[in-house]
């Protein structure tokens, strides 16, 4: 942090001198030639530190500090008096009117730089606890509930709103100790942005409640460590909802499975063993139709089961290669990879990920050969196609379950439509986001990674 410098001094020769001397040591110096000057100036901006000369025609320095002082902006400025005066009761004038330091003319270089280094650090200590007790005063008026660590998740502040969902009157030392112990959830080997699900099912004496912690890992500044701030939403309701929609799923794909099951056994029995041509035809429709509805509800039984299978922090091994080879082999179609590594240890989210974009590559693509380059890192992947690409209209419904907004190259919509759906879900519990983008070529262009902050320029 910059700090900046006020010098009240009528005299040039004596500013210059400061300047001189101040210069090594990267201070941002302002320049006021009397007290008025000087408390226009404070009254629209704020400084680490005061150099104020006594003897000034007008204000002398002694009134221009009490003025200082009356001002709730400024009166905790630290101010250094320069002053002549060697008289005890001169001293003692200054100390009574708020000042912190004294420097004697002529100045002392080792002196000067050593007190005003000192008076500006405190200074800007003192800005930063204000700042930082400011932050934990609104923790306490938001509607969420709010915690922050340090870099090891030592609780530095948590608001009652925070405390109330984790049932506590307090909390010290580690949060993600307690995490894990009450929630089985170990956010140390989480990435620096995560967002999951936590709380308690209903018992005989409370009703259920879940609620929602997003964690993001913030980088310190000036050598400061690193922070983690966390968020706690109550999500009771819509975690009801979607538990309420994923046990329906779950019920009708299991209730489908055993008719489906019969249907499957006798139509393959009559393929078999039917003589008339036309009747085996019907036969195999039949069998060809059920095979396609058994893979639509492993499907939905998959999409159901996806964030807790995402939840795995195990690595799982990605090799791109064949997978694109089952997918070509399936399709019939050959294809062109451009890829950053062969084979690589990921997490499941990524392996998941990749082969749900991978079998969307070649299920819409309408070339006679595709092409894909694939990147993938530690926390990102990026898939990029030569197929038709996607319409704006359908990029803004292309995540919501079960929709269908593009065909393949045969004609057909197949599926039902959760592919982009899955993978944004996977991303998600990884704390990442996912994108489309149209590629200069017309293909498509997924991107998995951390959300993009613009950070504020520094003033």
């Amino acid at each position: 942090m910059e700090a900046k410098i006020l010098i009240v001094d009528d005299e040039p020769k004596n500013v210059e001198l400061l300047e001189a001397l101040l210069k090594p040591e990267n201070y941002t110096l302002v320049k006021a030639e009397n007290g008025k000057e000087a408390l226009e100036y404070l009254s629209h901006n704020y400084v680490e530190l005061i150099l104020l000369d006594v003897m000034m025609p007008g204000m002398s320095g002694f009134d221009v500090l009490e003025e200082i002082r009356k001002s709730a902006a400024d009166k905790a400025v630290p101010v250094i008096i320069l002053t002549a005066l060697k008289e005890r009761e001169d001293r003692l004038k200054g100390l009574g009117a708020g000042a912190d330091d004294f420097i004697s003319k002529p100045f002392d270089k080792a002196e000067l730089v050593f007190k005003v280094r000192t008076q500006v650090n405190l200074s800007l200590l003192r800005r930063q606890i204000n700042e930082k007790e400011k932050l934990y005063s609104m923790m306490d008026l938001v509607l969420e509930g709010t915690a922050v660590t340090d870099e090891n998740f030592n609780v530095q502040q948590i608001n009652s709103k925070a405390l109330d969902m984790l049932q506590l009157k307090e909390l010290k030392g580690s949060l993600a100790k307690f995490i894990l112990e009450k929630f089985g959830h170990d956010i140390t080997k989480f990435p620096e942005s995560s967002v999951f699900v936590a709380g308690r099912g209903e018992t005989t004496s409370a009703p259920s409640f879940f609620f929602s912690i997003e964690y993001r890992r913030v980088e310190g500044g000036d050598g400061e460590g690193s922070s983690c701030v966390f968020v706690f939403k109550d999500v009771t309701d819509e975690h009801t909802r979607n538990r309420m929609k994923t046990d329906f799923l779950s019920l009708i794909s299991h209730k489908l499975r055993t008719p489906l099951t019969v249907i499957s056994g006798y139509s393959k029995m009559l393929e078999s063993f039917a003589s008339d041509e036309k009747l085996k035809d019907m036969a195999h429709a039949i069998v060809s139709s059920s095979q396609t509805m058994e893979n639509l509800i492993k499907r939905i039984l998959y999409f159901v089961e996806i964030e807790n299978r995402a939840r795995d922090g195990s690595d799982e091994l990605l090799d791109i290669r064949a997978i694109m080879d089952v997918y070509s082999a399936e399709f019939k179609k050959p294809y062109e990879l451009n890829l950053n590594q062969d084979e690589m240890s990921v997490k499941y989210w990524q392996k998941m990920a990749a082969e749900e974009l991978i079998s969307n590559a070649f299920k819409f693509n309408d070339k006679p050969t595709l092409e894909l380059d694939v990147k993938v890192t530690e926390k990102s992947l990026i898939v990029e196609d030569n197929g038709p690409g996607m319409s704006e209209t359908n990029r803004k419904k292309a995540f919501d379950s079960f929709y269908q907004g593009y065909r393949n190259s045969s004609g057909n919509t197949p599926g039902v439509g959760l592919g982009l759906s899955i993978v944004k879900r996977l991303a998600e519990t990884a704390g990442l986001e996912t994108r489309l983008e149209i590629t200069k070529y017309g293909g498509l262009r997924v991107i998995v990674e951390k959300k993009i902050v613009i950070k504020p320029a520094k003033a």
